[in-house]
């Protein structure tokens, strides 16, 4: 706990920790996929999460082989999604609202740190009241490395203005738990789409079933007469 009580700032992964998009995203792609007569397997998609676009889709083609037509279920998932964000919205995963408030009263800083292009990630998180409740945004497409690499950590912290070891770093997928730790912050996974796995539960300093219960681990810590 100790680790947790030296925080003064945080930074949220967005799809899969903040929005719950990653079971839209999948089922867009599968939904593609099916256009094309071809099943994508869960274990297909689960290489993806947390990845940068370019990254990602680098997955697909080597998992789908040369013959397949990567480039139009690409096209296709994309369409997919955008029209179930347009029809459905953009979920919370839980204990968001909860989070951000505590946070407030903490006054902390915080920024969200993501694999998406910025763009689509100022539209999300604008779009479900988020946006104006962080410093900033750093993406995917801002950075030289996505993750796993700790660029985009780096420079999160660096907009906040607080030193990586003393930021919070909160995931859901082990490139991102990689890239947190990689970048020396503190760093919790809240695991989506994808249980623990050796390298996670190597790599992570707490792991945590929802930001809920991120939010009572940090209100303990905090509780704790330092010595």
């Amino acid at each position: 706990m100790q680790q947790l009580a030296s925080v003064r700032g945080v930074i949220f992964d967005m799809d899969g920790l903040l929005l719950d998009t990653e079971r839209l995203f999948k089922k867009a792609y599968q939904r593609s996929a099916s256009q094309h007569g071809i099943v994508l397997k869960d274990s297909v998609y689960d290489m993806m999460i947390g990845l940068r676009s370019d990254a990602s889709q680098r997955i697909l083609r080597e998992q789908l082989g040369p013959d397949a037509p990567s480039a139009a279920i690409i096209e296709g998932a994309r369409h997919y999604y955008y029209m179930q964000i347009e029809e459905e919205g953009i979920p919370l995963r839980p204990g968001v609202r909860e989070m951000f408030d505590y946070l407030d009263e903490l006054d902390f800083p915080r920024a969200v740190a993501t694999s998406t292009h910025h763009k689509l990630a100022t539209l999300k998180l604008r779009s479900v009241g988020l946006l104006d409740r962080v410093v900033g945004i750093v993406s995917g497409d801002q950075v030289a490395h996505g993750k796993p690499a700790p660029d985009i950590y780096l420079a999160a912290a660096k907009l906040i203005g607080i030193p990586p070891e003393e930021c919070l770093a909160l995931e859901d997928s082990p490139p991102g738990v990689i890239a947190a730790r990689k970048a020396n912050c503190v760093t919790i996974m809240v695991p989506d789409l994808q249980a623990p796995n050796a390298v996670t539960r190597s790599m992570a300093n707490f792991i945590y079933e929802s930001l809920h219960d991120v939010a009572l681990a940090l209100k303990g810590a905090r509780a704790i007469p330092s010595s």
